[in-house]
């Protein structure tokens, strides 16, 4: 979710291979709207005016409207500044994380200004890459404050043509406010390795009713990160639940052993269809392995895939599900 969001706001998505449409006809256009750019009056701040659909229908993601089929800007509003919003991770002090929206404006709009009036670029192409362009979160004020929100030229992919995007980020921007919209990473969960947020693997995969219940012998690496996650309401019984960091470790050796020893005499699972609350991952903590998954309540079956023979799908006993509680 963080890559995602930082490529919506604050850089361009990695190309991909090209693809050809299967019938060979070039990309598929929409031209800019007619008219000219709603002017709005006096300009508040990213957090406030920059979110908010006023110049097109809202998008059903809740996304600002679509600045690629908005009216160009023209020669009846006057440009004293630009204002970009980018919404990008920041790492605090603890090494959290946060999810900030930064307003930074520029008044040296010289180069802006002659990119936004090019046409829209009409070459005929035979394919385009399929990566989600980077459209800018792009604001013009004059000087008496009113502000608008321009279309943007676009090239034979209907992306921004490259020459707004170069001008955007050749911006000279002051930092005008940030807004912390919502954490990324916790302090506990960036101190104990773990990741933010982790699918509930077991109740997923048990949804399919090939994977039978089948006893199996466990092995742990030799160093294992457990992370803990907690799943919301609204995430249990959905199709594939995500849980939120609840606190995780790196294993002492001893109690380490003592989970494998656990995991090495199991017993299959039992029939169960109650949603997990909390579910443990336990992971090799010098490389990216395979990850055990074990639902610490209700069903508290266990879920191994190994490197070698058909997933193990277990049962954990209460003694197995202390060793892994905090």
């Amino acid at each position: 979710m963080v890559i995602t969001l930082a490529g919506l706001a604050a850089c361009a998505g990695a190309p991909t291979a090209a693809e050809a449409p299967a019938d060979g006809r070039e990309a598929p256009r929409s031209a800019a709207a007619t008219g000219k750019p709603t002017i709005r009056s006096a300009w508040t701040s990213c957090a406030v005016d920059a979110p908010v659909a006023v110049d097109a229908p809202v998008a059903d993601d809740g996304r600002p409207p679509d600045a690629l089929a908005l009216p160009r800007l023209g020669t009846d509003f006057t440009v004293a500044a630009a204002i970009h919003c980018q919404l990008e991770p920041k790492r605090r002090a603890d090494l959290g994380e946060d999810l900030v929206l930064t307003e930074g404006r520029a008044t040296d709009v010289t180069a802006l200004l002659a990119a936004l009036r090019l046409p829209d670029d009409t070459t005929t192409v035979e394919a385009c890459t399929l990566e989600m362009p980077w459209v800018p979160n792009l604001l013009l004020l004059d000087a008496q404050g009113q502000w608008i929100r321009p279309g943007l030229p676009t090239d034979s992919c209907r992306r921004p043509r490259p020459e707004v995007s170069e001008a955007v980020r050749a911006l000279r921007l002051t930092s005008v406010s940030e807004k912390v919209v919502r954490e990324v990473v916790s302090a506990g969960a960036a101190a104990s390795g773990c990741n933010q947020d982790w699918s509930d693997v077991v109740a997923t995969e048990t949804r399919d009713p090939r994977l039978l219940p089948r006893p199996g012998r466990v092995s742990l690496p030799s160093q294992v990160r457990l992370c803990v996650y907690r799943v919301p309401a609204q995430q249990q019984g959905t199709p594939r639940p995500t849980g939120t960091f609840a606190y995780g470790l790196l294993l002492p050796q001893q109690r380490r052993v003592a989970i494998e020893r656990k995991l090495a005499v199991l017993r299959p699972a039992e029939q169960c269809s109650v949603a997990a609350d909390r579910f443990a991952a336990l992971q090799d903590a010098t490389i990216t392995s395979d990850v055990v998954y074990i639902e610490l309540d209700h069903c508290r079956r266990i879920l191994a895939t190994p490197l070698y023979g058909p997933p193990i799908l277990a049962q954990a006993d209460t003694t197995l599900i202390e060793l892994l509680r905090r």
